[in-house]
């Protein structure tokens, strides 16, 4: 059967960073659909066919991106054969700081020499190199805040009368600030009440965490000739494009693996032996793009998971870093050395 799932595919791109080092700059996602803009059903198209022709379960009116929209009020938009599938990109920057600190771990205890491991049934015997506990204290300090955004992601507009289209589902970032209460007038950790109702604070308090739910930043002139497309993207009931993107996460992580062996009653612990390791010299820096979800074997009630890309998607990442941090290499996979 297959259907929709709001599970998101995870990309991820990894930027080998020293340790220690200060980073502040920009990062930029380009996400767009469609390799080479084909010209094959888009996803809208797919998903509306899909419904209307009652091929797919019932469950697919209930699910994202669409939400409880029954067939008939799915409007054919009209982009089969259209080579429109490029209008479904997303454009984010970012604003990234902090770093990364990377040390020795710190082991309790001595390690075991190879006489104790030998003589007490343990199956490697590396000397000095087993401990009862390790420690690590290595810590991410990378933040990131989300400047703009920008796509075709609205429309729909005539769906259920005023209903807003859902199909762009929002990044959020976070404001935590101050007022003219100070800190101690306010927690800057918890949603700012409302002050209209009982208990809520002064109209002109702006203490505590505000969150904002990003779409798109991005306006559409229509101050366009008439011969440069048919639809006006400005207008909510005839746009129908919609974001790939699901969600952003930028975080800091080191190569640790801490290995393990048990004699049957105690266990060891190492990250020279027994395929443990701990890198020292630099780390990952990891941008997880989460992109929208199909399931190709769910059915309806089932568990889901997504296995397939909702749309075929290229994937760009570009960070400008100000500070000492010389040339950066951006892999498809996790620098290992």
């Amino acid at each position: 059967m297959g259907g929709y799932t709001s599970t998101p595919i995870s990309i991820k791109k990894f930027i080998k960073i020293p340790p220690r080092r200060l980073i502040s700059g920009f990062l930029h996602i380009n996400v767009i659909s469609h390799d080479d803009n084909d010209n094959k059903k888009d996803a809208y198209q797919y998903y509306r066919d899909e419904i209307v022709a009652g091929t797919e379960e019932t469950d697919w009116h209930g699910a994202l991106p669409w939400l409880a929209q029954g067939a008939a009020n799915f409007g054919d938009e009209g982009r089969d054969n259209k080579f429109l599938s490029f209008g479904d990109y997303d454009c984010l920057l970012f604003w990234i700081a902090g770093g990364f600190t990377i040390q020795t771990p710190i082991y309790p205890g001595p390690p075991a020499n190879s006489e104790y491991l030998s003589n007490n049934g343990y199956s490697d015997t590396t000397n000095g190199a087993w401990y009862t506990s390790i420690n690590d204290y290595c810590q991410n300090f990378i933040k990131y805040d989300l400047i703009s955004r920008i796509n075709n992601g609205y429309g729909h507009g005539a769906l259920n009368s005023s209903e807003a289209y859902k199909g762009t589902l929002a990044v959020t970032k976070n404001e935590f600030r101050s007022d003219e209460y100070g800190w101690s007038g306010h927690d800057s950790t918890v949603t700012p009440p409302d002050y209209t109702i009982a208990g809520g604070t002064n109209p002109n308090s702006h203490g505590g965490n505000f969150q904002k739910h990003i779409v798109s930043c991005g306006s559409h002139s229509t101050s366009v000739n008439t011969g440069d497309g048919d639809i006006d993207l400005s207008s909510g009931s005839a746009n129908t494009f919609f974001p790939p993107v699901q969600d952003v996460k930028v975080y800091g992580t080191h190569r640790l693996n801490i290995a393990s062996q048990t004699n049957g009653s105690t266990p060891l612990y190492s990250i020279s032996a027994g395929g443990g390791y701990h890198l020292t010299n630099f780390w990952n820096l990891v941008i997880d793009i989460q992109l929208r979800g199909f399931d190709d074997g769910w059915t309806s009630g089932s568990p889901s998971q997504a296995d397939m890309e909702w749309f075929k998607s290229r994937v760009n990442v570009f960070f400008q870093p100000f500070g000492e941090t010389g040339n950066l290499d951006i892999s498809d996979t996790e620098h290992t050395s």
